[in-house]
């Protein structure tokens, strides 16, 4: 039970993003047509929670960076920037340490001064959340040397602790005291330090959500719009045709959807490779396929798959094939890792012979069918194994619960997460599905190498942990620890009088909708 819960903590956004630009039913009546001094982001669900301790990731930070200012930023060069605190990073040497210091005069909406104990405070609410990045912060411990001092620190190395203070993780998205007074309320009110606030008055929960200016925020020439509104519209094309008309100015897109903007001089499709699709090869020590235990029989399954012909069926322009659980653009992103498994069915039949299997095994393999890309993408490899005498046993789960329960059963030898995995620094992106204590790895694999790649990493400082990074991957991809396919874009479309929508450099997420404008 523990184990399911914290999947689905941990990994339930992922099933919520696969379909956050892929809803059905009728668009929302939703709020009124985007203008010059208002925002209008069109989203296909509502949020399950505003709580930063409870929210899903993602496109669902729409909802939450306008309220909550977070610790530190991201800078479009991947850089961390400041936020609520203006000065930051590792004390003494090992990567357990980090200070934080807050920036003079900081308030949340309530007028309140920001302390370090309200820090501590709101890390502390954090931790005990079910939210997809509480676990991150669990085995943390935090002290405030003063009142504007905030020291964390980690029982393990941790190479890029400063990520954790960013919006991507939330845990840096500082809750005020009365909002630690009336937790439930946090579900639907905001009490952050952000821009903006939530006005309950002008929204309509479920369907749009309205925030408007902060007058105590710390910046004030920051705050570029009068009112921005999220608007809840569950059909991909009817926020296709709110953002054609006006009504809208932001939306995540499909690869169906997006091409049908080209013609229209005012709209931008902007798209950045973000997760990888393919298998996780769980059963490595061979429990239910033994096969699976030899490393050449991983191999066989990584040669036998041609890449390019499966991503461009499944993807169209939106997808680049991989050879390694990694995305261009990514710390852990490896040219080498990138050549090692050309497309050679030759060879993966010999590979398969040497290893005592000339005539073939099966491979038990659960997925969801609730992501049609997905499910159009296991069985293309499906396809192709069967032509080197692999054959993969599908099991369809309806929904994300139903993908747990069958994982969960230790009867599949293999899985696919929809709509894929990545996305963060190779010091988060690889834990979960590759070290023994990962997530993923319901079996209990201890892979010896992986362990070493991902301690040398996790001790590594700024200046070697690129190369450590790259590393790490080239030890999963050398033991075929996964069947990794193709990457998958993240994809958004939007007017282009809207300014600032861009990818820093090593994030999954666009910059927060605070940092755009309008002109």
């Amino acid at each position: 039970m523990k184990r399911r819960t914290a999947l689905q903590a941990s990994l339930g956004v992922v099933a919520a993003l696969a379909l956050a630009a892929c809803g059905s039913g009728n668009g929302g009546s939703g709020a009124g047509g985007a203008a010059a001094d208002t925002l209008t982001i069109g989203l296909s669900s509502a949020p399950n929670s505003l709580d930063p301790a409870q929210i899903a990731t993602g496109p669902f930070l729409s909802y939450l960076d306008p309220a909550y200012a977070t610790l530190l930023t991201r800078n479009t060069n991947g850089s961390l920037g400041a936020g609520l605190a203006d000065k930051w990073g590792y004390t003494g040497t090992g990567n357990t340490e980090f200070r934080l210091r807050l920036r003079s005069g900081v308030k949340f909406a309530d007028g309140t001064p920001i302390t370090a104990a309200d820090v501590i405070k709101s890390f502390q609410h954090f931790q005990k959340g079910s939210g997809p990045n509480a676990s991150n912060y669990r085995p943390l411990t935090f002290t405030a040397p003063d009142r504007t001092t905030v020291l964390v620190k980690s029982p393990a190395p941790n190479p890029d602790m400063g990520a954790l203070f960013t919006p991507q993780f939330l845990g840096g998205a500082i809750i005020s005291p009365a909002g630690l007074k009336a937790p439930k309320k946090l579900a639907s009110a905001t009490f952050g330090a952000g821009p903006y606030t939530y006005s309950a008055a002008q929204s309509v929960s479920g369907d749009h959500y309205v925030y408007v200016p902060n007058k105590n925020f710390y910046d004030q020439s920051s705050i570029h719009y009068k009112k921005i509104t999220v608007r809840v519209i569950p059909n991909v094309n009817s926020q296709v045709q709110a953002l054609k008309s006006g009504q809208i100015d932001f939306m995540y897109g499909t690869p169906d959807v997006a091409p049908t903007i080209a013609g229209d001089s005012s709209l931008t499709v902007v798209k950045k490779p973000t997760t990888w699709a393919g298998l996780f090869l769980l059963d490595r020590d061979g429990t239910v396929v033994k096969g699976l235990a030899d490393v050449r029989v991983r191999q066989a399954l990584n040669y036998a798959i041609d890449r390019d012909a499966i991503t461009k069926a499944v993807y169209g322009a939106y997808g680049t094939p991989v050879s390694q659980p990694a995305m261009p653009g990514y710390d852990g992103f490896s040219t080498d890792a990138q050549k090692m498994y050309p497309y050679d069915p030759a060879k993966a039949r010999k590979l398969l012979a040497r290893a005592g299997y000339a005539k073939g095994l099966s491979i038990p393999v659960n997925y969801g069918s609730f992501d049609p890309t997905t499910a159009k993408l296991v069985q293309a490899v499906q396809g192709q194994l069967e032509k080197v005498g692999v054959t993969l046993k599908l099991k369809a789960a309806t929904n994300f619960g139903g993908w747990i329960d069958d994982l969960l059963t230790k009867k599949f030898a293999a899985t696919v997460l929809s709509p894929g995995q990545g996305g963060d620094a190779n010091f988060y992106a690889q834990q979960a599905g590759f070290t023994k204590t990962g997530i993923m790895n319901v079996f209990g694999v201890q892979d010896p190498d992986v362990d070493a790649a991902y301690s040398r990493l996790a001790a590594s400082n700024a200046k070697a942990s690129g190369a450590a990074a790259k590393n790490l991957t080239d030890v999963i991809t050398r033991d075929a620890l996964a069947l990794p396919v193709s990457g998958a874009d993240l994809i958004i479309m939007h007017n282009k009088k809207l300014h600032g929508v861009q990818f820093p450099q090593g994030s999954s997420l666009p910059t927060s909708v605070t940092a755009w404008t309008s002109r």
